[in-house]
């Protein structure tokens, strides 16, 4: 997911962060009952200033209140990479399913993933 704008949204973009993809380690976790299990590490699909997008293999109810550890590498002036420890409070705006290995909305994105990438 990034900024491009399907042709075919009628919607209004609503996010004024720009967001970038990005595969960065995530370690969520929550105190809430709707929120099973101490913790899940997962990974980013994209990220930005005002939220993240990732894959989790279960339902998380909107409103969930989690807490959300990631590493993010950072390049100092010199270029070297250096691990920032980032920790923040995240509230659940959206939880889609996933689908099965038959179809759901993975094979969708699929598709449109290829249609782009033939065209690009």
């Amino acid at each position: 997911m990034s900024d491009k704008k399907r042709d075919d949204w009628g919607g209004r973009e609503r996010r004024q962060a720009k967001r970038v993809d990005a595969q960065i380690a995530l370690q969520l976790s929550g105190a809430d009952e709707a929120f099973p299990g101490e913790s899940i590490t997962t990974e980013s699909i994209n990220v930005g200033a005002e939220g993240v997008y990732c894959h989790v293999g279960h339902f998380v109810a909107p409103l969930t209140k989690l807490q959300v550890t990631m590493v993010l590498p950072l390049k100092n002036k010199k270029g070297q990479v250096k691990n920032e420890i980032v920790k923040t409070q995240a509230v659940v705006v959206r939880c889609q399913p996933s689908g099965d290995e038959s179809g759901g909305y993975k094979s969708t994105l699929d598709e449109y993933v290829h249609q782009h990438a033939a065209s690009a």
